[in-house]
């Protein structure tokens, strides 16, 4: 079986990580959700494998509702059952999961909430050169503090409010396994539900990337992504709906202790009924990592992006930058420390934000089968905005054992 992300994992690992596992990292950090505890796995006739697993988590929230006034306190004990099925083939791989999140306010500061997560994928090896991937997501979760990362980059919004994302996704890889030439043809949705229903969205996106491996050294590409974003309608706000137009080269520096990825090309806005203002311009990220020791990995990633501002304003022009340090002290020591700042400029609606996240992790193993981590993080959103600046810390403390 392959190996499974969870963020107790993410946070700490025991070795030199990829960008999408220290992206994931960062976004468990700054987010303190409760890490998966160790896991019992259990064989099935057709060769399926159902994994199941828990988390708790005990955390002290500052500003539960994430309110600009009026700061409400609160313990926080979070529970997450949780269960995976997946069977991995010659042909085919399936994999599955499912999670549930109880949270309990020890005072009753607010209503105790239930998250829901799920994901499903499978990938079928049509031929020698072509496999077809398909994959679905569903995530209600009462607060999104991180949002969701782009290219490594930390995200402007912070939905104090429960949110609904469904999504699902088709794609055909070209290419032969492990072949210096690889191409990805893919289609999907995302939605965007809200509470309130003004803020509804939904995005349709078709997308074309290929890599070519110049050398051991060196990766290039290209990447081309049209999308037709499409908002809930309402009388009193002039038309959001419009296609964007994304194209943009890429390269891959691989060294012995240094990766570098680049991003770079133009974004194209068009609004559909040209009651706003179109936009077109540069869009770019770079992320460079470095393991001066196989357990020890920096990065930093910086960027310019436009993000949705999924209200009235027509966009958000964006600048990111994000930091983390990986670290493990010993077989049963390791720390996460990261930080990011993003400003960003509402197109339409006249304000600037600027948010800056902070957190550090320390996870101990006692002995083999338990896990002990304490966490901090920090939140910080000013905004031209008159009196609508906000803040929020968080303590955390956990433990995991196996089930």
């Amino acid at each position: 079986m392959k190996p499974r992300f969870d963020c107790a994992t993410a946070l700490f690992p025991r070795g030199p990580v990829n960008r999408t596992w220290r992206q994931s990292a960062l976004f468990c950090s700054l987010a303190g959700i409760a890490s998966t505890a160790h896991a019992v796995t259990i064989d099935l006739p057709a060769e399926f494998e159902l994994v199941g697993s828990a988390g708790l988590e005990v955390q002290y929230d500052d500003n539960v509702f994430l309110t600009t006034q009026n700061r409400q306190g609160d313990w926080v004990t979070r529970v997450s059952p949780s269960i995976e099925l997946s069977r991995e083939g010659q042909v085919t791989n399936l994999s599955s999961s499912f999670t549930v999140t109880r949270g309990h306010y020890l005072n009753g500061t607010r209503e105790n909430v239930t998250d829901y997560a799920a994901d499903l994928g499978w990938q079928w090896r049509a031929a020698a050169m072509v496999e077809v991937r398909t994959s679905a997501s569903y995530a209600d979760v009462a607060q999104s503090v991180n949002g969701n990362l782009d290219g490594g980059l930390a995200p402007i919004l912070i939905e104090a409010e429960r949110t609904r994302r469904p999504s699902g996704e088709i794609g055909i890889a070209l290419g032969r396994q492990g072949g210096r030439l690889q191409g990805l043809i893919r289609h999907g949705i995302r939605k965007s539900e809200f509470d309130d229903s003004i803020r509804d969205s939904t995005a349709v996106y078709s997308g074309v990337s290929t890599t070519y491996e110049l050398n051991s050294l060196l990766l290039v590409g290209i990447q081309l992504v049209d999308t037709d974003l499409e908002y809930a309608e309402f009388a009193e706000i002039p038309d959001r709906d419009s296609n964007e137009m994304l194209a943009m080269a890429t390269a891959e520096i691989r060294l012995p202790k240094t990766n570098i990825q680049l991003r770079g090309g133009e974004l194209k806005k068009e609004f559909t009924r040209g009651v706003r203002a179109d936009f077109e311009g540069p869009r770019w990220d770079a992320t460079i990592t470095w393991s001066p020791k196989t357990y020890s990995t920096l990065s930093f990633s910086l960027g310019e992006n436009v993000q949705e501002s999924l209200g009235v304003a027509s966009y958000v022009d964006v600048d990111s930058k994000v930091f983390s340090w990986s670290h493990q002290w010993g077989q049963n020591l390791s720390s996460t420390l990261s930080y990011s700042q993003t400003e960003g400029e509402f197109i339409g609606a006249d304000r600037l934000d600027r948010v800056m996240r902070s957190s550090f992790l320390i996870r101990y193993l006692p002995v083999e089968w338990i896990i002990v981590r304490f966490g901090v993080s920090s939140l910080e959103n000013s905004t031209t905005v008159n009196g609508t600046d906000l803040d929020n810390n968080r303590f955390l403390l956990g433990i995991e054992a196996p089930l």
